[in-house]
């Protein structure tokens, strides 16, 4: 066994946004590879991430020929699995004996639906740097896998899932990401929201319970639990001082100004927070500017105790904080702990009234199980008095590894059975009142009034005395002339009379270079 080749594949875009902002650095390939890079330096470890390169498939093939990998390996979410199954026909076209690996959200809660229908050999489900290093080794011994923890397989024509890997309790035995392997300089080279960014992992997993999220069940402590998925949340988190290793190298060695912080509660513990920002600080590092996901109550935390403040000064310009709905009921039945509308209300106005520096970006999830056209029409108007810059409707997408799926699946709710389509863009499912086709429309209904209810705002915020802001708003003021277009042209073109309506202009588009 002389290389393994992990790889990236092309993909559809989504079009609101550009192709700079499209595709920020993946975390799971460099952290696999520097694993096996470590423990298995005899092995050419080698990664190939196409949508930044511009790879199509055409050319992906020959490289995929030419390389001559033995293992070759991918990890996807629901939305771009069928990518990874293309890549993985191709590579056993190439050679049959060329050993597939999946992994990721989809791969590692379907094993048994993706072992029955795609040529995957193993997947390693979950946390993988571990799992993967123990299972190209027993293959390199030419041993059985039968005691690799944390993968799935067929054996003789049934599939086996053998035990689950415990967590990687300490993040910081982990050697750094193999950045050196990724294209580094060409992620969001001209990006509205993220110029020059890099994605930084600091913990993983979320002290989180959300019905429609999956990387709080991923990232948690499995086979435990009384819920259906068995699983506990966990949130790990380096320590401040690897963090800052890793800020460093971003910084010093690959030029890297924005910093995309990939923890899904960033702010969950406030001195290991003001260790990282005081270090910031201390460094000086000119123009480094950072996002990070944000709890709406613990940011009016914070604030009383002057630890939002060192956030900004220490280059915190774009919070995003999931405001998901309206009301209180909605919340609780999202299991979305310790929020309300207040909380919501007083998080925003802090942001508002005391950081105008900072661009103020929420969340909120339509087409809801129980959803009504009144309660639908609720929401713009409410994101409107919250004062939010930045705002995507997303229809509710009840994903693999989600509570929300479990329940959908149980109850009969579910309507497309192409994974492809779960992309937090597409209804998947009518409500109790409306159908899919009056959801999706519905969809774009609000998304227009939030847009074009304050045209003065807008235009103010391309002026503002922030860059990031003035270059979010031209992101936002690009995307409407295509957004109106598109709509135009459903019109005319009659999409909206489909029964299988994708939904206006939040489709995924189809890139030029694709194919090539």
């Amino acid at each position: 066994m002389k290389k393994i080749l992990l790889v990236r594949p092309p993909r559809y875009i989504w079009s609101p946004v550009n192709e700079s902002d499209n595709f920020l650095m993946p975390l799971g390939l460099p952290c696999l590879a520097s694993a096996l890079r470590k423990h298995l330096p005899e092995i050419e470890i080698k990664i190939i991430d196409c949508p930044p390169l511009k790879i199509g498939w055409k050319k992906l093939a020959s490289m995929v020929k030419e390389e001559e990998p033995d293992i070759i390996g991918a990890g996807e979410e629901a939305l771009y699995h069928h990518e990874a199954v293309k890549l993985f026909k191709i590579a056993k076209d190439f050679n049959p004996k060329v050993i597939t690996i999946g992994g990721g959200h989809f791969f590692s809660w379907m094993q048994e639906y993706s072992l029955e229908r795609f040529p995957i050999d193993y997947i390693v489900r979950f946390e993988g740097e571990d799992t993967i290093v123990d299972l190209v080794k027993t293959l390199k011994e030419g041993k059985g896998v039968e005691n690799v923890k944390g993968i799935s397989y067929k054996s003789n024509g049934q599939i086996k899932n053998n035990p689950l890997r415990p967590l990687i309790e300490n993040l910081d035995d982990l050697p750094l990401p193999a950045w050196d392997l990724m294209p580094v300089r060409s992620y969001s080279p001209f990006g509205y929201l993220w110029p020059k960014a890099a994605t930084l992992e600091s913990g993983r997993g979320c002290i989180g319970h959300c019905t429609f999220c999956s990387l709080w069940t991923f990232w948690g402590e499995h086979g435990k639990g009384d819920n259906q998925l068995k699983v506990i949340q966990r949130y790990r988190k380096k320590s401040p001082g690897r963090v800052l290793e890793e800020i460093d190298i971003l910084y010093n060695k690959y030029g890297r100004r924005f910093l995309h912080i990939a923890d899904p509660t960033w702010n969950t513990d406030p001195k290991w927070v003001e260790e990282i920002c005081d270090g910031i600080l201390k460094r000086k590092l000119k123009n480094l500017h950072w996002w990070a996901y944000l709890r709406a109550d613990f940011l009016i935390r914070d604030e009383k105790a002057g630890l939002l403040k060192k956030m900004v000064k220490a280059g915190l310009n774009h919070p995003l904080i999931g405001v998901e709905r309206l009301n209180d009921k909605d919340l609780k039945n999202l299991d979305k702990k310790n929020y309300s509308q207040s909380v919501i209300k007083e998080a925003f106005a802090i942001l508002k009234n005391k950081y105008p520096q900072v661009c103020r970006q929420g969340t909120l999830i339509t087409c809801l199980h129980d959803e009504t056209r009144e309660s639908m029409l609720e929401l713009p108007k409410y994101a409107q008095e919250l004062g939010i810059d930045g705002l995507l409707f997303h229809p509710v997408a009840p994903v693999p590894g989600t509570l929300l799926y479990e329940e959908a699946k149980a109850k009969g709710w579910l309507e497309v059975d192409d994974f492809k389509e779960y992309d937090w863009c597409t209804p998947v499912w009518s409500s109790e009142t409306l159908s899919r086709k009056e959801l999706a429309m519905l969809n774009v209904e609000v998304s227009r009034k939030f847009y074009l209810a304050k045209p003065f705002f807008v235009i103010k915020k391309l002026f503002s005395r922030s860059t990031h802001t003035r270059r979010v708003y031209r992101w936002f003021l690009m995307s409407l002339i295509p957004v109106l277009l598109t709509q135009l042209k459903d019109k005319i073109m009659g999409l909206y009379k489909k029964d299988n309506l994708i939904c206006g202009y939040l489709r995924l588009t189809k890139p030029k270079w694709y194919d090539s």
